[in-house]
């Protein structure tokens, strides 16, 4: 344990680990982004799989539109408004002049809002600031035939709560001036930008006030087929218009698939107009793949544009979109007016036969681009839509590496939806990650919404660790079953890397997401982790791809280097931040954590249950004794584990007590470490473990002198300062405090927290619990009805004696006096007699037992005490049982190893006795007529002819009560044996009876 080692073993362990982090996080800083994997102008490489668990976008809900929209919805035509809001969640279609507004989160009735007259285009935008109340946050904008309106929302949604949303009239409109306002999109600053069924481009302003010359709202046209206006060539109508995240640059394409930029002002009025275009783009993308017939000039057309994010890539800010499915990656400059556009790269689309080979060739009627996901829609007739995806290989990307790049390679599949598709759009709340391997299973997937004529299809992106789970759950923990599958899945995203997603699943935990239900991730079975588990044990011990980055090249398992790998990726966050950041608030000093409290606490979490499951795992980490480099490093992870967990609380700890004051009683090259200081820096430095210890004894002092009581010190040692305090004792005190704490308020919830409270304290330090202490705790937990507390802490108490059970290996060997390990099982004994005493005490309760033992508390007291994998303890304790003539109550139990234990060497005829009894207590009835035959064979010296007529009629009964057809015959012939041989016995018995 950390606290039983010196502060300089603390650290020379931590530096060690640290540098284990530091070998392992190569793996992920390897892994380029998209842009950069591009290897050549041109790439076409996509797999795909027939398995269902290992599919990467996968429909997870269905389900229809309410009654009154579904009847609706038939009178809507294409071309007509529709589509999806996520940043409210509604989805939403117009019929003539009225708007249909669906929650599709909560599944509610649609809400109607109804014009004068028909309406042509709907858009959301966030709202202006300073133009209205503070809890508006969007403007709904509503083009008619004749006007365009802007409506004021509300919207807020809170994690675990039901979002409220809210629409205001605000007299704010302008005339359409015939224009039918088809697309309306906007920037973040609230810009708002219209496209016309003509082509026409129109920028609308709104305002608080009405001017002298100017109205509340008010539209400028920007471009227009006629005038050209900013844009460079005249005559060219425009199809399409999106504008980037920063909102500093607007895409037009073109009718004729040339794409023109206007670059939008910082002020957030003006504009640039002579700006980059691209009026060649077939011709650049056919010199890059002149063999291609996606490319050809007669059937080349962009549909749609989508701009990109710097987070995606560096080298192209736009994806354009052919309707045979290519894609075409352009670049622009991005920190001025743009003077180019030209061509990166050129993506072939997924293969035929998705869409069922020629001549039914892939037709992209419309999708989605967002952060390096496509989907494709392809009507595939007027009853159904397929939507085609294609998303990055990590698996090859990250076992790659920039220093191997080859063609750039993505997943692909085909999803089938149901009805004409009236929109689709990615749900908001989840933060782009190309690295898919390093997604915890607890945090939100990515999930996209295709509305339909039919209702909504909700569609997740599966991450390696879901496709994980998915084949665990088909298989349960019987992970030979599909065994070459498993491997094929390691080999694809890489030994370390599978490795540390099965540490993902068994070190799972829940946190609470956006507020979306829909966007939830699914509970990790049992079972699952346990075939985690064995795939960590089988697959695990492939070497690590990193043992040839070492010098001279090492030996490491792949299991090793994930659990390094495991840890890395969880403090990330944390590793090299400032543990505090300082703000002046008057002339106060205020402190906060930089990392928000709520990720630090779901870190130490994670960290915690990384430990525990490692501890549950001897075999698979064995670390409590290392032999081995390989076994070294597993007990300085775990400790590194332990030390940021226990740290986390120190700080938090601290951060809620008078820091200013602290603070001042530190020197001030303390406090200046304390404002600079990262984690890293203080858990794996001599400088930092001295900060530590002068902020622990500060927060003693402050303590003590503010409050003078003694408890609330052992509250700072126990909580915050177990790894850097090191006080067994204190421990101790406050556990006994806690169940005296306990006895004054039995029977309450409070009574129970404390008691588990003082088990979880001793514990953490079982090593220096005598058998006498134990002895004593247990009776009180005893005398409160905490028998399996009572049991646990004294086994863990044993356990720290011996934590490689040595005594059983003891009792296999003979039990030989001579033996080395003797002198442990000595040690061992007083502790296996406590034990003893709780289950005793549980079957004749002593007249000081404050409450009566229910059956489920013995039962339970029973299940926890024969857990224990030491055989020699088992044993012990049923000869105690045994002696006291409590056999029977024992095996009413069915204890594990009891049937071994009763037929050991030598023979004794209580040991058989109770056997019998046991079989008959399992209805083994022809192993319980074998026994009894067996012990009426005893010598006449031995039993009396009484007890050998007993054992044979009680063989009788036995074969009789056996029912299985097989063995009829068998026990019809030993009752006839058994039935000769009684009135053989009884004879024997008259003729002893005459003679005497």
């Amino acid at each position: 344990m950390l606290d039983q080692k010196s502060p300089e073993e603390i650290v020379k362990s931590a530096k060690h680990a640290a540098t284990t982090l530091t070998r392992a996080s190569i793996i992920d800083k390897n892994i380029v982004n998209i842009g950069e994997a591009f290897n050549g102008p041109t790439s076409g490489n996509y797999l795909q799989t027939d398995r269902k668990a290992i599919q990467p976008f996968v429909s997870k809900y269905s389900f229809t539109l309410p009654p009154i929209a579904l009847e609706q919805v038939q009178k809507w035509k294409p071309g007509d408004a529709s589509g999806i809001l996520p940043e409210i969640n509604r989805a939403y279609f117009a019929v003539e002049n009225r708007l249909y507004l669906w929650d599709y989160v909560e599944k509610k009735d649609v809400n109607t809002y109804e014009e004068t007259h028909p309406i042509v285009g709907v858009g959301l935008v966030k709202a202006k600031p300073d133009i209205f109340n503070p809890e508006i946050t969007h403007v709904l904008i509503i083009a008619t035939t004749v006007n365009i309106s802007v409506i004021a929302v509300a919207f807020k949604s809170q994690p675990g709560e039901s979002h409220n949303l809210s629409f205001y009239r605000t007299e704010i409109s302008t005339n359409s001036s015939g224009a039918l306002m088809k697309t309306i999109i906007g920037t973040k600053i609230g810009r708002v930008f219209m496209l016309s069924d003509l082509g026409d481009i129109w920028e609308l302003d709104y305002r608080r006030e009405e001017g002298w010359f100017t109205s509340k709202c008010s539209k400028t046209l920007m471009s227009s087929p006629v005038t050209g206006h900013f844009f460079s060539k005249q005559n060219e109508r425009c199809i399409s218009i999106a504008v980037n995240e920063e909102g500093t640059v607007l895409y037009k394409l073109n009718e004729s698939s040339s794409i023109q930029l206007v670059y939008l002002e910082e002020d957030g009025k003006g504009f640039k107009n002579n700006c980059a275009a691209n009026t060649r783009i077939n011709e650049d993308a056919r010199s890059q793949n002149s063999q291609t017939e996606y490319l050809r000039s007669d059937n080349f057309k962009i549909i749609s544009i989508y701009p990109t994010t710097s987070a995606e890539a560096t080298n192209y800010q736009l994806v354009a979109v052919t309707s045979s499915g290519c894609r075409l990656y352009l670049y622009h400059e991005t920190k001025c007016c743009p003077k180019e556009l030209r061509q990166q790269h050129v993506r072939t689309p997924p293969p035929e036969d998705l869409v069922g080979g020629l001549p039914n060739r892939l037709a992209v009627s419309g999708g989605l681009y967002k952060d390096g996901f496509m989907l494709y829609l392809h009507k595939h007739n007027e009853q159904q839509s397929w939507v085609i995806t294609a998303s990055p290989n990590i698996g090859k990307m990250v076992n790659r590496g920039s220093a191997q790049r080859g063609e750039y390679n993505e997943f692909t599949n085909r999803l089938e939806v149901n009805g004409q598709v009236l929109g689709i759009a990615e749900m908001p709340g989840v933060e782009y990650k190309l690295n898919e391997l390093a997604s915890l299973p607890s945090e939100p997937a990515r999930h996209f919404l295709i509305f339909t004529t039919h209702g909504m299809t909700i569609v997740t992106k599966q991450r390696p660790v879901d496709m994980l789970l998915n084949m665990l759950n088909d298989v349960g923990s019987n992970i030979n079953a599909q065994a070459s599958n498993f491997r094929e899945f390691f080999e694809l995203f890489g030994f370390v890397q599978s490795c540390a997603l099965c540490l993902d699943l068994a070190c799972h935990t829940t946190t609470p997401l956006s507020g979306i239900e829909l966007q939830a991730s699914g509970d990790v079975s049992i079972s699952a982790v346990k075939g985690a588990t064995q795939l960590l044990e089988t697959l695990g011990q492939q070497p690590s791809i990193l043992n040839n980055l070492d010098t001279p090249p090492s030996a490491y398992t792949s299991r090793r280097d994930s659990v390094a790998l495991f840890i890395y990726r969880l403090i990330s966050p944390i590793w090299d931040e400032k543990i505090v950041k300082e703000s002046i608030q008057g002339n106060v000093a205020k402190y906060s954590t930089v990392v928000p409290r709520n990720k630090l606490i779901s870190i130490q979490q994670i960290l915690r249950k990384l430990q525990n499951f490692m501890d549950m795992n001897p075999s698979v980490y064995p670390q409590l004794q290392p032999q081995n480099d390989e076994e070294n490093s597993y007990r300085q992870l775990y400790d590194l584990a332990g030390l940021i967990s226990e740290s986390i609380s120190f700080l938090l700890f601290l951060l809620d007590s008078d820091v200013p004051k602290i603070m001042s009683s530190l020197t001030l090259e303390r406090q200046q470490r304390f404002r600079a200081f990262t984690f890293k820096d203080l858990l794996v430095s001599n400088n930092g473990r001295d900060l530590t210890k002068g902020l622990a004894n500060a927060m003693i002092d402050e303590t003590m002198a503010k409050y003078a009581n003694l408890d609330i010190v052992i509250d700072v040692l126990e909580q915050r300062c177990g790894t850097f305090c090191n006080s067994s004792d204190v421990l101790f005190y406050k556990a006994q405090k806690q169940i005296k704490a306990a006895e004054s308020e039995a029977n309450t919830m409070p009574s129970q927290n404390a008691l588990q409270e003082s088990l979880r304290l001793l514990k953490r330090i079982a090593i220096h619990i005598t058998y006498e202490q134990a002895g004593e705790i247990a009776k009180a937990y005893t005398q409160q009805g905490a028998l399996v507390s009572a049991v646990e802490l004294i086994l863990t108490c044993a356990h720290t004696r011996d934590p490689h059970n040595a005594s059983t290996e003891f009792l296999r060997n003979g039990s030989q006096y001579n033996d080395p390990r003797a002198a442990i099982v000595d040690i061992k004994k007083p502790f296996y007699d406590c034990v003893y005493d709780v289950l005793k005490e549980s079957i004749i309760p002593s007249s000081n037992t404050n409450q009566k033992v229910t059956a489920s508390q013995r039962e339970q007291a029973f299940r926890v005490a024969f857990a224990s994998d030491d055989i020699f303890y088992q044993w012990y304790i049923y000869d105690k049982f045994i002696k006291d003539g409590l056999g029977h109550d024992l095996i009413q139990m069915c204890p594990p190893h009891i049937e071994s234990y009763l037929k050991h060497e030598p023979f004794d005829l209580n040991l058989y006795e109770l056997l019998a009894y046991y079989y008959r207590l399992k209805e083994e009835y022809e192993e319980a007529a074998e026994v009894y035959r067996l012990l009426a064979r005893i010598q006449q010296n031995i039993i009396s002819t009484d007890k050998r007529l007993y054992y044979l009629n009680q063989a009788s009964i036995c074969a009789k009560s056996v029912t299985a057809p097989s063995k009829q015959f068998e026990m019809l012939n030993l009752q006839k044996q058994l039935e000769s041989w009684i009135k053989q016995v009884q004879e024997e018995k008259q003729l002893q009876l005459s003679s005497a």
